[in-house]
């Protein structure tokens, strides 16, 4: 059985966390094909165990890093994924790393995007899986920037194929209307939207900020085995748009 900060720590960075790549603050006055670099930081709860969580946005010569990481005294889980826009503001993947130590225990994977030959290939130890790469395909943090700029749209639906572990997994959201969250910024005005899941034991719920171009500002999630977790935004740092 993992232990309950292990399972916190996932949880925060392979889900919730990735939520957080920032694209536009207003979509309809700049160009689809520059992202505002950030660094946001999360304050979290795990069963009574507190958590930090960060995610940061850098700017590289070619594309972006986007980096997150979860963390407690007893462990750490980071990720990272290179990514750039092509002329039409269209997500490309170029690679992903996580690394995970519990306990001076260490978990290493990685996505290597081989755009030349149109591959994904995931390795974890002495695993290996390669997957046809598709244009529409996200990598597994990617995903959110067309999440977040789907929700400034209308009834446009919210589903993403997504290469998650080697393998090809299809997410899907719902909408649920507006509620104020109150935040370490302060009263903000959230939309709130669910995971669509087929086991209904496990759920996890949203609220975006529309005024931050819908960055996550709370995220709540119960396990099947009814644990829950809960994150909520401390402190945002706007840099330049690049």
């Amino acid at each position: 059985m993992r232990a309950p900060f292990t399972k916190a720590c996932q949880t925060a960075s392979t889900f919730f966390v990735l939520c957080l790549l920032n694209t536009p603050l207003l979509a309809t006055e700049v160009s689809p094909t520059s992202l505002q670099l950030y660094q946001a930081n999360y304050s979290a709860t795990f069963n009574g165990i507190p958590i930090e969580a960060e995610r940061q946005l850098v700017k590289l010569e070619h594309g972006y890093r986007l980096e997150t990481s979860a963390s407690n005294l007893i462990g750490k889980v980071q990720e990272t994924e290179r990514l750039h826009l092509n002329l039409e503001g269209a997500i490309i993947i170029d690679g992903y790393t996580s690394k995970r130590s519990f306990f001076g225990s260490k978990r290493k994977e990685q996505l290597v995007i081989d755009h030349e030959h149109n591959k994904a290939i995931y390795t974890r130890k002495n695993k290996r899986r390669e997957t046809e790469l598709h244009p529409n395909y996200f990598g597994p943090i990617s995903y959110q920037i067309q999440l977040r700029r789907d929700l400034a749209k209308a009834n446009t639906p919210l589903e993403y194929t997504v290469i998650s572990h080697g393998k090809i997994k299809h997410y899907q959201f719902e909408r649920l209307g507006e509620e104020i969250i109150t935040t370490g910024l302060g009263d903000i005005n959230a939309e709130k939207i669910r995971r669509v899941r087929d086991k209904q034991e496990r759920e996890t719920i949203f609220w975006m900020a529309k005024k931050y171009d819908y960055l996550p500002v709370k995220v709540w999630q119960r396990e099947e085995d009814g644990e829950s977790y809960e994150m909520l935004l401390k402190s945002l740092t706007l840099g330049d748009r690049e």
